[in-house]
Order: structure tokens, then C-alpha cells, then sequence
């Protein structure tokens, strides 16, 4: 367990850098992993996007409401369930979902720099292994 800390402390750095990124474009990273699950697939309902990316539903209402205020996002009643809401991007979600890919390109590069292609590709997939 002695290298909980250089992950932990990993974590904070490449949080930190994240935040600076998105900031720059006006994206809170509470928001961010919202934003990129809806880029690859919109029209879920709320509760599938929650338990997508393993928030609890408070939480992914929350920033669902957030991104509505942005003007990011829309709630829409499914057809099939009055009770269902699905989420969609707007135009301007599009745009703003648009650039995040290139944020993460650019985090990656900066922390992972250090490594040659084939520890790049040991380390990716010994994450995923982790993550079960």
C-alpha cells in the first residue's frame, strides 16, 4: 500500500490540471464527465447517465440542472414513459462537448510525457485492469 500515496497524489495533479483546462473553457469538472458520456450518446435518460459514470442520482440531477443552465443540455419526457426524462445536447452543448476531447489529449500528454509508447499502452491497461 505504500504507493496509495503517488496515486493519490497523481490524482490531485492531473485533477488540478484538468480544472485549469476546463476552465479555460468554461467547464466545471463536475460537469465534464456529463458532458463527454452525452458527446458519445445523448438521448438517455437520466438515471442511465448516472449510472454510467457511478454518481449517485442527487448528484447527477444536480449536474444535469447545472448544464441546463448553461444551455448545454434538455430534459425531454421519453415518448415510450411520461415518468422518464432523456437528456440531450443542444447545439451549444455540441460545441462546448466538441473541445473536451482535446483537453484530455492535452492532460494525458503533459503526465504522461515521461513514458515511451509501450509504457504508455502497460500503464492504460493496467488502469483498466484495476477498474476491473
Amino acid at each position: 500500500m505504500r504507493h496509495c500515496p503517488l496515486i493519490r497524489t497523481l490524482s490531485r495533479r492531473i485533477d488540478n490540471d484538468m480544472k485549469k483546462r476546463l476552465a479555460k473553457i468554461d467547464v466545471d469538472i463536475k460537469i465534464f464527465a456529463n458532458l463527454m458520456s452525452l458527446s458519445f450518446e445523448d438521448g438517455v435518460s437520466q438515471r442511465e447517465l448516472g449510472q454510467r459514470l457511478d454518481f449517485p442520482e442527487y448528484y447527477t440531477s444536480r449536474n444535469i440542472d447545472r448544464l441546463v443552465e448553461h444551455g448545454w443540455v434538455e430534459r425531454r419526457i421519453a415518448p415510450h414513459s411520461r415518468r422518464t426524462t432523456l437528456i440531450f445536447l443542444t447545439d451549444k452543448g455540441h460545441a462546448v462537448a466538441g473541445q473536451l476531447p482535446a483537453v484530455v489529449r492535452q492532460c494525458n500528454a503533459k503526465f504522461l510525457e515521461n513514458l515511451d509508447e509501450n509504457e504508455r499502452g502497460q500503464l492504460v491497461g493496467l488502469l483498466q485492469k484495476a477498474l476491473g
